[in-house]
Formats: structure tokens, sequence, C-alpha cells
């Protein structure tokens, strides 16, 4: 095997192989079909206590879901699911913007994707806490509180850090509970609604149908958080069955999917409770304690908790892959490049996203309510999430133009329509990344003064650029200190079994 990795073709070809589009093929189980990768898919996009926050807008965040999901989710989908047919190997926005736009920006497109776990790893703990604080009706001290998150997010890492087959099933079975719920709040609500004459919120035609960004416009910003990650399963690319028959319809189906769940619960959540009386973080199943039976609450807050778990460890899973593929690209030391040898996983990629996350967690809960602190880490999230996504809307123009003779010749999806439609996907698409960016800096999610929000928004966002340069100058210098070929002899043991990796899927 060690000379297939050295084989990698002289890099200046256009279109010779980088070092993550060869490697990973050949020492990844290929474990992903249809149904884990929309489950996958799912768990990293619907963040279903978001629809605590959007109904906390009342009847306003209909139509800012609805233009949320035309503006930006859909061009997102769009022109991730072509790029990934072009280019479907480990690293999804990393390549994507290496064939495109160079080496220091491929680095800083995958950079820029991959710190928001660093963010959510911060701050889900907290609401796995406070979902399961409420299903006991109890309350903690900060110090325990602190203590707790950081027991919930390193039990985690050491979930994510077991076979990717393994954790697979336990997304594809939550999954199912997810759906499960989705429903239960709806169908509460309703019946809810209809017992009493009427919605809790009181039903508006023109808040229902028409976005206000001058009353409402930091919702704009809050959905297009809770619709950011579409990229994200393609830095699992090469663990994926079939790209060409999967990846098109994980979008697909996925996409469907945490749409019904955000709007029927965002619906569910408005419909019991007056905007004043949702909790920000455990109010789309606290609604149930009014209109569901005793004791249901108390299972959907838990039921909750087991949800914003599993989708932790796919976040952990899914976002160590870009550190994986960062060493592979010599960005950071051969240390990085460490895989398991039984599970397959880059155990020190994941291990460096839990310290991380872990010292965000004592730092900044500190100073602060654990409740602010969630949003104010969602809020900075949102930002530089939002950046990396043009690191996957102007590859698509510059690809079209600059590999034209593959698209003439090649079979894979792209966007119907020809380069007007690609110009459509592409302009929508950062025209929205640039609002939703707005709206998250400029606009509090919270009651806090709008200073507190841009500061603590500011800030966290400011830090992770400033992180981004010393991991970009210090993992050069230090990578640069072995050759290509030491930096990978120790792969070269991991030749895949034929019991390592399934049969590819039907269908």
């Amino acid at each position: 095997m060690t000379a297939e990795l050295d084989a990698t073709p002289p890099p200046n070809q256009r279109d010779a192989l980088m070092t993550t589009e060869l490697v990973p093929e050949q020492v990844l189980p290929k474990v992903l079909g249809t149904f884990g990768l929309t489950a996958t898919y799912v768990f990293i996009i619907c963040w279903i206590p978001g629809s605590s926050i959007m109904a906390g807008g009342g009847w306003n965040a209909i139509p800012m879901w609805v233009l949320g999901i035309l503006t930006f989710l859909v061009p997102a989908a769009l022109a991730v699911a072509e790029l990934g047919n072009l280019w479907p190997g480990q690293g999804g926005v990393y390549i994507w913007a290496y064939r495109t736009m160079g080496e220091k920006m491929s680095f800083l497109g995958g950079y820029l994707s991959w710190v928001p776990v660093i963010l959510n790893a911060a701050s889900s703990p907290a609401i796995v806490l406070q979902l399961v604080l409420l299903a006991l009706h109890a309350e903690l001290g900060l110090t325990l509180s602190i203590v707790l998150q950081l027991a919930i997010l390193w039990t985690v890492v050491g979930v994510a850090l077991v076979r990717l087959a393994a954790n697979q099933k336990i997304m594809n079975a939550t999954f199912v509970v997810y759906g499960a719920l989705t429903v239960t709040i709806f169908v509460c609500a309703v019946l809810f609604t209809l017992r009493n004459g009427g919605p809790a919120t009181p039903f508006s035609a023109s808040e229902a149908l028409v976005p206000n960004f001058a009353a409402a416009g930091f919702l704009y910003g809050t959905v297009l958080l809770y619709l950011v990650g579409v990229e994200t399963p393609f830095n699992m690319g090469a663990e994926f069955l079939s790209v060409k028959r999967s990846a098109t319809k994980m979008i697909g189906w996925g996409s469907a999917a945490l749409v019904g769940i955000y709007l029927l619960t965002t619906l569910g959540t408005i419909m019991v409770l007056p905007t004043e009386e949702i909790d920000p973080v455990t109010g789309v199943v606290g609604n149930l304690d009014v209109s569901g039976f005793p004791g249901l609450m108390e299972v959907a807050a838990v039921l909750l908790a087991v949800i914003v778990f599993v989708a932790l460890v796919t976040y952990q899973v899914a976002y160590s892959r870009l550190i994986f593929v960062s060493g592979l690209e010599r960005h950071l030391p051969r240390i990085f490049t460490h895989l398991n040898p039984r599970t397959r996983n880059p155990v020190t990629a994941v291990l460096v996203q839990g310290t991380l996350s872990s010292l965000i967690i004592v730092a900044l809960y500190s100073q602060s309510s654990m409740a602010n602190v969630t949003v104010y880490l969602q809020g900075g999230l949102s930002v530089v999430w939002l950046i990396s996504g043009f690191f996957f809307f102007i590859p698509l123009v510059i690809a079209r133009r600059k590999y034209a003779d593959r698209y003439a010749s090649e079979d894979f999806w792209r966007i119907p329509g020809g380069t007007a439609a690609v110009w459509t996907v592409v302009v929508i698409g950062c025209v929205a990344t640039c609002a939703g960016i707005y709206y998250s800096f400029a606009e509090p999610w919270i009651d806090v003064p709008k200073g507190t929000w841009m500061s603590w928004v500011g800030g966290i966002s400011v830090a992770m650029f400033l992180l981004g340069a010393i991991v970009y100058y210090f993992g050069r210098r230090a990578a640069a200190k072995v050759n290509q070929e030491d930096a990978l002899a120790h792969l070269a043991v991991l030749d895949l079994t034929t019991s390592e990796s399934p049969s590819p899927e039907r269908g």
C-alpha cells in the first residue's frame, strides 16, 4: 500500500489527485448508505431547539422560515449537490475550494466550515442539561452545571470514537424517534387549539404570510443558522457507499425532512404558548406541559435530550474528518492524521475538538447565565458558519468555467438550466448569506441590549478567526518538518479487509 500512497501524480497537473482524494479511499471503510446519510444530514442541519427561538418571534417566524428555505437552503443544496458529485472525495468544501480557489483559500474554507463544531459542542451540552432538568423539574448551581456539561461533552466524544457503522445504527434509530417527536408536538398543538378555540399566540394573517424585517429581521439570521451545514456530510465523501447513488437523494429527502421538522415544531410551539412564555431553549417541548397529557412533556424532554446528544456525536464524527484532511494536506502536523486501527476514526481530531469546546465551556459559562451564553454561542456560530457558505457558492461558478471539459465529457449530476441557472443560484445564495451574517450580528436573538449582543457575537467570531490564523501558521510550520512520504507512512498498515466494508447498497 505504501507504493499506492506515494502514487500521487505531479502537482502541476490540473486534475492531479490531492492526498485527501487518494488516501481516505484506501484506508476508510465505506458504510454510509442513503438512509444513513439522510439521517446524518438531518442531525447535522436540523437543530430542533432552534424552533424555540423562532417561535419566540410569533407568527413572523413562518414566512421567515419559508424565505430562508427558498433563498438559502435550496441554493446551498443545489450547489453542494453539484460540487459533491464533481469532486466526491473526503473533505467536501476543502477539496472544492482547493480545486477552484487555491491552497490558502481551501484551508480558510475548510476551517470556517469546521470551527462551528467547536462552538456547537460548547453550547449544546447546556441544551442537553437544560432538557434533563426540565424533565426532572430541577435546578442546579453554576459550578455543578459546568461540571455536568463537561461530563456530557466527553461522553459524546467517547461515543464518537467508536466505529462509524455502530454510530450510524444509533443515528438511524434516533432519526425515527425524531420524526415521532415532531408529529407528537404538532398533533398535541392542533388538539389544544381546537379545544381552546384558537392558538395561544393570536393568529395574524399579515405576520404569517409576509416577512417583516423591520419588526423581526433577527429571525432571518436565526433561520439561516438552522439551515447551514448542507455541505457537511461531504466531509465523509470517501465513506459513502456510492456518492452517485446517494448524494442527491440524501439532500432531497434530508431537506424535506428538516423543513417538515422545523415548520411543524415551530407551529406547534406558537399555537400552544404565548410568545412571552416561550423558553428560548426548551420551549419546543415545554409546550407539551400545556398541550399534552401528564408526563408527556417530561418524556419528550428526555427524548429531545437524546436527540441533541446524538446530533452532537454526529457533529464530532463528521467534522473530525476536516482535521484529518488538514493533516493529510500538511496544514497540521502528522499526529492529526492518526487513525485508530480498529475503528478507523481520527482519534486526535476528535480529542482536539473536545478539548477546545471544554475550554470554551469553562471560560464563557462562568461569565453569564447558561441560557444567554448558549444563544450567544449560537449567534457567533451563525456568523462564522455562514461565511463558509461563500466557499461552495463561488467555487460553483469557477468550476463551470475552469472544468468545462469535464462537464462536457462526464456524466454526473449538475444543476439543470445551464449558466443562467448557476448564476441565479450563486447570486441568491450569496445575497442571502450576506443578509444572514448581518442579522446574526446586528440584531439580538434574545432580550439583551444590542451592544451586549454585538460584543458577545463579534468577540466570539473574531476569536475564531484569530484561532484560524494561529492554526494555519503553526500548523504549516510544524507539518513542513516532515516530508510527504514520512507523513503518510503510518497509514500504510491500514489496508481494508473485505469484512470491513459492507457490500454496496442497492438502488
